[in-house]
C-alpha cells in the first residue's frame, strides 16, 4: 500500500510555460521513460474542479495515451435514487468492476468497458478497450484508495466551493437539463457530504496537487517531495530553452457585430499563424487595439492565446494607471505568458526622466519574467533614451521610434518598423515586431529565417516587406490589417472600435493590390 506523501508547496512559477498539463506531461513522460508496461494516472477531485477537460488535455499532450472514464461505472440511476445516493458514494459505483479493469489495464489485457446512458441512467452497452502505454483514469473516484496499488501516478484537483457549486449550477442545468433544486442538491449531497467522507483523503498521497481558481484556471499547487527537484530542474531546463528573439508578431483583436471579442475567430486566427511557421506573439498592443479594450477583455485574450498557441507568449501589460500596469502585468505571469510588454506611461507628455525609470524599476521588481520596455513617442508623448534605458533593469526594448542610435543601448533590441528590419539587425537588433505579419505572416517568416542563414535572400525580402508597409501603412492601419487578414480567414470581422474608423472603398482596392502582390510573390518563390 502506498504511503501518505508529504509535499512541497510549489508557488506556480510554471505560469511561465503555460499551462499545467503541459508541465505535467513532460513531468510524467520524464518520470516514466524507462517504464516498459503500461502507466496508469489517475485524476481525481471533487466534482466540479474541471478533471475532465483536464485529463483531456494531458491526453492530447502525452504519446500514446488513452481514456477510461470511470463515470461509466456508475450503477444504475433508480438503485442510487431509492438509496439516495450521489456519485461520489463508492456504493454510487461499480468499484469492483472499475478495480478489476484497471487491474487489467496493469497486465496489458483488453476489456470490454461499461458505457453509461445518462438518458436510461445505467449503462446499458459496453465497448472494447485496448490498454496504451498512458492510461488516464477520469473520474471523483479515481484517487479512492480501492484502486490505489494498481495507480502508478495520481493527480488531485481541487477548488474552492463556491467554483464546485458554480459549476454544479452551470453544467448539470445546461447539460444534463437539471433543476436548479436537483442541481444544489447534488451538489450539497455529493460534493459536500460525500466526497468529503470518501474522497477527500485521497488528497494525502496524490503526487501532484492542482488547484482550480474560480475562473477555472489551473495551476500546481504542490508536488511529492520526492519528485520535487525532478520538477524543479525540468521546469529550468524548459525554461532556458525560451526563444524570445526573432519574429513576434503583434495579434489583432477580432470584434463582433456586438462589438464584442470574437473569441472563436481570434482562435482561429492563432492556429493560422501558428500553421504559418509564426513561434511567437504579442498579445494586447497597439495592433490588438489594447487602448479601446476593457481589462476583463485584455485578460480573456491573454488567457485565449495561452491556451490556444503553441509558441511563446509576450503580453502587453501598459495602462494610463500604474497601479492597473501592476495588476496587469501580474496577470501576464499568472496566465503563462513568457515575457511582459510595457509602453513607456502616456497622458503625460514630457514627463520627468526619473519617474518613468522609477516606474519600470518598480515594475520589474514585482514580476520575474523578462520586462521589454515598449517605445513609442508619436503616441505616448514621452521617448526613452540610452541613459533612462541604462538605469532601468530590463531584458529587452521594443522600438517603434525609428531611432536605431538606440539598438546598443539595449541588450535585446526589437525593431516596431517593418522597413528597418535588415537595418537594425546590421546593428545588433535580436528581433522584429510585424503587424503585417498577421495578414502576410509567411513573407515575415522567411525573412526572419533568411536573417538567421544571412544569406543573400535577405535584402530582396527587405526591399518586399518595404514596398508592402508602403501599401499597407497610414492612418486606418489597424483596419487594412483586419481587411487583409478577412481575406484570408472566412468569417473574421473587419470591424475596428472608435476612434478607428472601417476602411473606405478607395482604401480596399489598395489592400486588393497589396493582398494580390504578397500572393504573387509567394507563388513565385516556393
Amino acid at each position: 500500500m502506498h504511503k501518505y506523501k508529504t509535499h512541497v508547496t510549489y508557488k506556480g512559477r510554471q505560469a511561465r510555460r503555460g499551462p499545467s498539463e503541459d508541465i505535467l506531461a513532460r513531468l510524467i513522460s520524464g518520470v516514466f521513460s524507462s517504464e516498459t508496461g503500461p502507466v496508469t494516472i489517475a485524476i481525481g477531485g471533487p466534482g466540479g474542479t474541471g478533471k475532465s477537460t483536464f485529463s483531456a488535455k494531458l491526453a492530447a499532450l502525452l504519446d500514446d495515451c488513452t481514456i477510461l472514464r470511470l463515470d461509466d461505472y456508475k450503477t444504475p440511476r433508480h438503485i442510487r435514487k431509492g438509496r439516495n445516493l450521489f456519485g461520489a458514494h463508492p456504493d454510487a459505483n461499480q468499484m469492483d468492476l472499475a478495480a478489476e479493469h484497471i487491474s487489467l489495464i496493469k497486465k496489458n489485457t483488453p476489456f470490454d468497458k461499461p458505457v453509461y446512458n445518462s438518458v436510461t441512467g445505467q449503462a446499458d452497452k459496453t465497448e472494447p478497450f485496448e490498454p496504451r502505454r498512458f492510461n488516464i483514469l477520469d473520474g471523483e473516484i479515481s484517487t479512492y484508495r480501492d484502486f490505489r496499488d494498481d495507480v502508478d501516478f495520481s493527480i488531485f484537483i481541487d477548488s474552492d466551493y463556491k467554483t464546485q457549486l458554480a459549476t454544479r449550477t452551470t453544467r448539470d442545468i445546461v447539460s444534463r437539463q437539471y433543476t436548479w433544486d436537483k442541481a444544489i442538491e447534488t451538489f450539497l449531497q455529493s460534493n459536500l457530504r460525500e466526497f468529503t467522507m470518501y474522497g477527500a483523503e485521497s488528497k494525502n498521497w496524490a503526487d501532484v496537487h492542482i488547484y482550480c481558481k474560480e475562473d477555472y484556471t489551473l495551476f500546481i499547487e504542490s508536488v511529492a517531495r520526492e519528485l520535487y527537484e525532478h520538477f524543479e530542474s525540468l521546469l529550468n531546463e524548459s525554461l532556458s530553452a525560451v526563444d524570445l528573439t526573432g519574429l513576434v508578431v503583434p495579434v489583432t483583436t477580432p470584434f463582433d457585430e456586438n462589438d464584442k471579442i470574437d473569441k472563436r475567430m481570434f482562435i482561429e486566427h492563432l492556429d493560422m499563424l501558428a500553421a504559418q511557421g509564426v513561434k511567437r506573439i504579442l498579445v494586447n498592443g497597439t495592433t490588438a487595439e489594447f487602448f479601446s479594450m476593457t481589462q476583463d477583455e485584455r485578460k480573456v485574450c491573454l488567457k485565449l492565446a495561452r491556451e490556444y498557441f503553441p509558441g511563446v507568449i509576450m503580453f502587453h501589460a501598459g495602462c494610463s494607471s500604474f497601479k492597473q500596469t501592476m495588476i496587469e502585468a501580474k496577470w501576464g505571469r499568472q496566465y503563462g505568458a513568457d515575457a511582459i510588454v510595457c509602453i513607456v506611461p502616456y497622458y503625460m507628455a514630457g514627463i520627468d526622466k526619473t519617474g518613468i525609470v522609477d516606474y519600470f524599476n518598480a515594475l520589474e521588481k514585482a514580476i520575474d519574467i523578462p520586462l521589454i520596455l515598449y517605445n513609442f513617442p508619436k503616441h505616448t508623448g514621452n521617448s526613452l533614451d540610452a541613459d533612462m534605458i541604462a538605469r532601468i533593469k530590463h531584458f529587452g526594448m521594443k522600438d517603434s521610434s525609428g531611432d536605431l542610435s538606440l539598438v546598443s543601448a539595449t541588450e535585446n533590441y526589437y525593431m516596431g518598423g517593418d522597413e528597418k528590419i535588415l537595418a537594425a539587425y546590421g546593428k545588433g537588433a535580436c528581433g522584429f515586431v510585424s503587424a503585417r505579419a498577421n495578414a502576410f505572416a509567411p513573407l515575415l517568416v522567411e525573412m526572419e529565417a533568411a536573417l538567421v542563414r544571412n544569406d543573400e535572400s535577405v535584402q530582396p525580402l527587405q526591399d518586399k516587406i518595404t514596398n508592402l508597409k508602403e501599401n499597407t501603412a497610414g492612418p486606418n492601419g489597424i483596419a487594412r490589417l483586419k481587411y487583409a487578414v478577412a481575406a484570408q480567414l472566412k468569417g473574421y470581422p473587419e470591424r475596428v472600435r472608435l476612434p478607428l474608423v472601417e476602411l473606405s472603398d478607395a482604401e480596399k482596392i489598395i489592400m486588393d493590390k497589396a493582398i494580390k502582390m504578397c500572393k504573387s510573390y509567394l507563388i513565385a518563390n516556393r
